[in-house]
């Protein structure tokens, strides 16, 4: 019952992982705020980065002892893939959303604003933004990323490893 072993081991890393994602959301931080700390957020991000290999590296041990079959992993290289495509493009286009949100309350708050401001507050790296990159899609696409590369190492690597196994 190793599998059972590597299950846990998962489910273990996937609640870090979304304590991660959450406390990454907890540093955003709102116009009418001042922030003058940078972004908190990047904190999260590298330990979520850290942990990447760790996740693929056991969602590549759970698929081995499952014993999935050449077209099993096909199917989840390609549905996962899908699910990637979709959900980065959607976060592109809820991100573009938020964007042209914050300047809006902005403007109404303050009235006329600086262009760089403006720019400034809604850029990949401001804090600002964290509600777009810590949320249940990225999440979501964080472990589709796991899953997708720790299956797809397990489709080169299938004969290699089914001739270990049957030895």
């Amino acid at each position: 019952m190793r599998i059972v072993k590597v299950d846990r081991l998962i489910v273990a890393l996937s609640i870090f992982s979304g304590l991660l994602v959450s406390l990454g959301r907890s540093t955003q931080i709102y116009p009418q705020q001042i922030s003058g700390n940078g972004n908190l957020g990047f904190l999260p991000l590298l330990l979520l980065l850290l942990l990447f290999p760790i996740g693929i590296v056991l969602m590549l041990k759970w698929i081995r002892e499952a014993q999935l079959r050449f077209l099993s992993l096909i199917g989840l290289s390609t549905s996962t893939t899908i699910y990637l495509v979709c959900g980065i493009l959607y976060q592109i286009e809820q991100f573009s959303q938020y964007q042209v949100l914050v300047k809006q309350q902005v403007i109404a708050d303050r009235g006329t604003i600086d262009g760089d401001y403006l720019t400034s507050i809604t850029s990949m790296p401001s804090p600002y933004m964290n509600s777009q990159y810590f949320n249940g899609n990225t999440f979501l696409i964080y472990w589709a990323s796991i899953l997708l590369m720790a299956s797809l190492i397990a489709w080169w690597t299938r004969e290699e490893w089914q001739m270990s196994e049957s030895d």
